[in-house]
């Protein structure tokens, strides 16, 4: 069964239920409903450069997931390091059909899949493609981990986005919380209440962290804080915690901004990037007067909000659950269309990008990349390297699912984003690519 959160990230259902079946009908047009995957294609010996090795696409039909290697340029690497269909012996709980990547790019030679559903950490050695380990975090309750920040070789973060309800639950299993993990131990050390942030609202709220990055000795984490049945939400926050006391220093609340799911931190970590489609109110249209995007720079006094777009600003849709910076003063990231039952009539999915320096009428004017075909929730996660001018972008609908490239700094003006070409990750296999990462 997928989680909550199945087309992006950080998404909140209201939704969940209503994603899948949009899913689902795209995978009855499309075929997605591939065989068990076959044996894995082994790991990459690869060096690393500017932009590290590569990107990792996780393709998935929501029953079953396979994970491939690529480079920046679109060249396949791996068409399947590990699968849902792979039987390695350090793989004592199988990949399920909700498998993620975290948002950071990985460290050295350990790849770190997210399995939502299972509530399981799973370490693959990049090189030989083996699994070295798993570690549940559910500790005694569902706990739906959202992203890894690797601190250290010894330290690591671990979002958990549902809370336990059990009133007679140890502080370790709280839940809607950051887990803190010693990674070379495969091991649980503690844990980080994040009930602190919501302080002044409603107790009906729980804080639902979602994706979270790590710029210098501070983790931001992106809460989505809603009710438990995701029906009602607070204003979405950022979350700043200290990675040396594990302390929060600092909670921003993005005023007016709900439901938010993707964040971005640009290359230099002067900027974080946050997209928020709203709240969805039990069928697959979001509250637009909640949705939007916020770029927010970070100043010795904290973050200060430097720019925002409304979902009127955008265009049609609402913004959805992935966003990146293509350059420093360049920003990608999808929009949620709707189906031609939905109120409104339908609206394609887009890949938008927006400027953020210089002046006049094309400063932040947004301008559209790619557009879904027929099928809303098709266009999945966005991915850039900065230093290396590439953009990736995930498509489960085009030719049975593919990944679009996009070269930054091509064609007319040195900030120009143009597409590049798409390619196939494993046709062998036959899911469509949905979420992206980097190693």
């Amino acid at each position: 069964m997928a989680s909550r959160f199945d087309l992006g990230r950080g998404a909140a259902l209201g939704a969940p239920s209503l994603k899948i079946l949009a899913a689902g009908a795209a995978c009855a047009l499309l075929g997605c409903n591939a065989p068990e995957p076959p044996p894995s294609t082994g790991g990459v010996d690869v060096v690393e450069g500017p932009c590290g090795r590569g990107a990792v696409v996780v393709s998935s039909d929501y029953q079953s997931t396979n994970v491939s290697l690529v480079s920046w340029d679109g060249a396949v690497l791996s068409a399947s390091i590990v699968s849902s269909g792979s039987s390695s012996p350090g793989l004592a709980s199988p990949l399920s059909g909700d498998v993620v990547v975290p948002t950071a790019p990985a460290r050295g030679d350990r790849l770190v899949l997210l399995d939502r559903s299972a509530s399981v950490l799973t370490w693959v050695d990049v090189r030989s493609g083996e699994v070295r380990g798993q570690l549940a975090v559910a500790t005694a309750f569902r706990a739906n981990p959202q992203d890894y920040i690797e601190v250290s070789p010894e330290k690591a973060y671990v979002t958990r986005h549902e809370p336990n309800l059990d009133p007679g639950a140890a502080p370790i299993d709280g839940g809607s919380d950051v887990l803190v993990v010693d990674p070379g131990a495969r091991a649980i050390v503690g844990r980080i209440d994040l009930a602190p942030a919501l302080d002044g609202e409603d107790p009906a709220f729980y804080p639902r962290p979602g994706r979270a990055v790590l710029v210098g000795d501070s983790v931001y984490v992106l809460l989505t804080a809603t009710s438990l049945d995701f029906g009602e939400s607070a204003e979405s926050r950022l979350v700043e915690i200290d990675t040396r006391s594990d302390a929060i220093r600092e909670v921003t609340v993005l005023d007016g901004l709900h439901g938010c799911g993707g964040l971005a931190v640009s290359a230099g970590g002067s900027r974080l990037a946050v997209v928020c489609p709203g709240t969805f109110g039990g069928d697959a249209t979001s509250n637009a007067g909640e949705a939007g995007l916020v770029v927010l720079a970070r100043r010795d006094g904290g973050l200060v909000e430097e720019a925002r777009w409304t979902a009127a600003e955008l265009g049609a849709g609402t913004p959805g659950f992935s966003v990146a910076f293509a350059s420093e003063d360049r920003l990608l990231f999808s929009t949620l269309g709707r189906d031609a039952l939905s109120e409104g009539g339908p609206v394609d999915d887009t890949l938008t990008a927006v400027e953020l320096a210089g002046s006049g009428p094309a400063r932040g004017e947004p301008e559209i990349l790619l557009r879904s075909k027929e099928l809303p929730f098709s266009l999945g996660e966005v991915r850039c390297a900065e230093a290396c001018g590439r953009c990736l972008a995930a498509d489960a609908e085009t030719e049975g699912g593919v990944v679009h490239r996009f070269d930054v700094g091509a064609g007319e003006g040195s900030r120009a984003i143009a597409r590049a070409g798409t390619f196939q990750v494993d046709p062998r296999v036959g899911l469509p690519p949905r979420y992206l990462g980097a190693f």
